[in-house]
C-alpha cells in the first residue's frame, strides 16, 4: 500500500534504487555547501526507505536520522533556496494535487527543506521524550518524511509541472 502511493506520487522516485541514482546524479553536478545538504538527504532517503520497504523499525531508524549539515547551513545563513536557484517555487503536477504534500505546492524550496527537517527533529524529539507510546505511528511519520524528500528530489530533478 505505502509503495502504491509513493509509486502514483512519484513514479521516478518509486524505488529505493531509483531515488539513489536521481540523488546521484544531483550530486554530480553540484559542489559545496549544496552537495552537503544533498548528501545528507541522501543518507536520509536511504534510511527513510528502510522503513517503507519494512526492512526496519522505525523507532531504530529515527535515531540515525541526521540534521548536522542542515543546522551548519542553518547557523551560517544558508539560503536554501539555492538548492535550485532557478526553481525557487515547488512545482507539483496532477498526481500531488489532492495529496498530503499539496501544502508545499507554489512555496519556496527552503519552505519544504525546513518542512522535512522540522520533520526529522520532531520525530527524534517525541522518540527520545516518550518512545514507548502506542498511540504514535512511526510508521506513518517517517513515511510523510520520506514523502517530503521525494518531493525535494523531483523537484530539483525537474520533473514537475
Amino acid at each position: 500500500m505505502v509503495l502504491d502511493t509513493i509509486s502514483t506520487l512519484f513514479s521516478s522516485l518509486g524505488t529505493a534504487a531509483n531515488t539513489a541514482k536521481a540523488f546521484k546524479d544531483l550530486l554530480q553536478k553540484n559542489k559545496g555547501e549544496v552537495r552537503l545538504l544533498l548528501e545528507e538527504l541522501k543518507k536520509n532517503s536511504t534510511l527513510s526507505w528502510l522503513v517503507v520497504e519494512r526492512e526496519s523499525e522505525p523507532q531504530r531508524i529515527i535515531p540515525q536520522l541526521s540534521t548536522k549539515a542542515y543546522d551548519r547551513l542553518l547557523e551560517e545563513g544558508f539560503n536554501f533556496n539555492d538548492l535550485s536557484p532557478r526553481k525557487r517555487k515547488v512545482m507539483g503536477n496532477s498526481n500531488l494535487e489532492d495529496s498530503d504534500l499539496s501544502s508545499f505546492i507554489g512555496k519556496d524550496v527552503a519552505n519544504l527543506v525546513e518542512g522535512i527537517y522540522d520533520r526529522v527533529k520532531e520525530m527524534q524529539l517525541v522518540l527520545q521524550v516518550d518512545p514507548d507510546n502506542q498511540r504514535i505511528d512511526w510508521n506513518r511519520r517517517v513515511i510523510n518524511l520520506h514523502k517530503r524528500i521525494l518531493l525535494l528530489m523531483f523537484h530539483l530533478k525537474g520533473w514537475t509541472n
